[in-house]
């Protein structure tokens, strides 16, 4: 079962990214990395593989697969997450959006190693900004909230993430 809604994802992920584009100069995916801060309980860095879903008249929605390792204070975690933007060209080298993110992640630390339960979730939001320095180079910010839960005990706050992306 899990197989066929992977192929099933696959299939309609590349169908709508090969549908999604009614100008050809918009790039259809963007490859990045940088670094994240969140408000006083996590730090790391992170990779980001998006692909176009829809794009009309400057606006788009981007769907992001994002791989997320940091450090807090007890310990460390990996996170693989989904992730929607929705956002435009603002100027002509400065493109806004918003974004939703959910996922699951693996912690370990000194009583527990990172492939014992329990796992942990996280789900997110925000805003942000790429500046494009080229037609095919970016750097970009990003402001919002990220939240963590395991064994139904809550953690978060704000996170600020800087990076730069490769758009293809």
């Amino acid at each position: 079962m899990n197989r066929f809604v992977f192929i099933l994802y696959l299939i309609v992920a590349i169908s709508t990214n090969l549908m999604a584009q009614d100008i050809e100069t918009v790039p259809r995916f963007s490859f990045g990395g940088g670094s994240f801060l969140t408000s006083g309980f996590m730090y790391g860095g992170n990779a980001d593989f998006a692909f176009i879903l829809y794009h009309k008249n400057n606006w788009d929605i981007r769907n992001h697969l994002v791989f997320r390792g940091g450090y807090f204070a007890d310990g460390g975690i990996i996170s693989l997450l989904e992730k929607i933007s929705f956002g435009g060209i603002l100027i002509n080298n400065w493109r806004t959006f918003g974004y939703i993110e959910g996922g699951i992640g693996i912690t370990a630390n000194k009583t527990k190693s990172f492939f014992e339960q329990p796992f942990t979730y996280s789900i997110g939001g925000g805003g942000g900004t790429d500046i494009f320095l080229t037609g095919a180079m970016s750097i970009f910010f990003e402001v919002g909230g990220l939240f963590n839960i395991t064994n139904g005990i809550w953690s978060g706050g704000s996170i600020f993430q800087i990076g730069w992306k490769s758009w293809f």
